[in-house]
């Protein structure tokens, strides 16, 4: 068995609440370790890019909308992820208020603490 991401889970039920661990969201792809994670578990993946991640919230990737995400230290990603980002080379950067939009439209409730 090869070492890696775990591509696909078992569904939590509809209402579940995720703890993210948001220390280290500090651009994107640590979005995308800390939402894998919080979904499931140490190295869990939950989607790579933004369309991966809408692939994820569809099912079978460990979690079933509706669900709550509890969005813990969220003001290092509100400090971090900002639309003058100047560090994104390709494409223009994620903010944090284009997550919680973006998620609240699949259902996902943000708890941001």
């Amino acid at each position: 068995m090869a070492l890696g991401h775990t591509l696909s889970a078992p569904d939590g039920p509809p209402g579940t609440a995720y703890d993210l661990d948001g220390r280290f969201v500090t651009d994107i792809e640590g979005f995308y370790c800390a939402i894998g994670e919080a979904i499931n578990g140490l190295g869990g993946y939950f989607g790579w890019n933004l369309d991966a991640l809408k692939d994820c919230i569809r099912g079978g990737f460990g979690a079933q909308t509706p669900f709550r995400l509890v969005w813990h230290e969220s003001a290092v990603a509100r400090v971090y992820l900002v639309a003058d980002d100047s560090r994104r080379r390709l494409g223009s950067a994620i903010t944090l208020e284009y997550l919680v939009d973006m998620l609240a439209t699949y259902r996902i409730e943000i708890d941001l603490r």
